[in-house]
């Protein structure tokens, strides 16, 4: 005969519950009680033994625990990744003496960190002396006036107008970019020295969702080595 709870009327399901809470010995004792339980079973709704079921329930926090394990050797290895990257790009750093050295080390690691096929360095001022796209805050200010007003990172897509002039013929094919702006934070005023915007023909492959993060400890480093360059 199956066995159920049925409530007194002087008894209330909290006081239910802190007895048997109170008396872990209970159903060590009335070891029948334990055995004619039966609970509802969570999908189909038959009832199933109290073993049964929490066998089921092990099974259920077996794999979320696994997918948080899972989860966790994912993090570690993009942690992993990186720092490795970021261990690159400062050694490229500590060899540049150029702005045409930073231009190289920014093609590598374009290559070979985020292997996207479209990428414009510009440098805000006059660097004639070197490859690097230059741009006239006062003359040019009306040519990309959304990535100018970034301080921030960005990934998804930017203006028509502006696309045609960082990436010119190569505009049609770039699907999401991510900006990385180049900043100068001396004395607690920021300067806008430059901008780095990586372009890709996948429409996922900067997302605003993913985060910025890791562009903004890359863009952090690439404006500290542009710095040392360019006091």
């Amino acid at each position: 005969m199956k066995v159920k709870f049925t409530y007194r009327g002087c008894m209330s399901e909290e006081e239910i519950i802190q007895y048997l809470s109170s008396t872990p010995d209970f159903f060590v004792r009335n070891a029948e009680v334990l055995d004619g339980l039966t609970i509802p079973h969570p999908v189909n709704g038959r009832a199933i033994s109290l073993l049964e079921y929490q066998v089921n329930q092990l099974r259920k926090s077996t794999a979320e625990y696994r997918g948080q394990f899972e989860r966790l050797v994912e993090v570690a290895r993009e942690n992993e990744s990186t720092m490795q990257k970021s261990r690159r790009l400062i050694l490229a750093g500590l060899n540049c003496r150029s702005l045409d050295d930073l231009v190289v080390a920014v093609d590598d690691m374009v290559r070979d960190d985020f292997e996207v096929s479209f990428h414009t360095l510009i440098l805000f001022g006059d660097h004639q002396d070197s490859s690097i796209k230059g741009h006239n805050l006062e003359v040019d200010k009306g040519l990309m006036p959304f990535t100018m007003n970034l301080d921030d990172c960005f990934c998804g897509i930017l203006p028509e107008n502006e696309m045609s002039y960082l990436f010119a013929e190569n505009a049609g094919k770039v699907n999401s970019v991510a900006v990385l702006p180049l900043l100068s934070r001396a004395g607690g005023d920021i300067e806008k020295r430059g901008l780095l915007i990586l372009g890709s023909d996948k429409t996922t492959a900067f997302d605003q969702a993913k985060g910025t993060f890791f562009l903004q400890h890359l863009a952090d480093l690439l404006s500290a080595i542009l710095l040392r360059l360019t006091p």
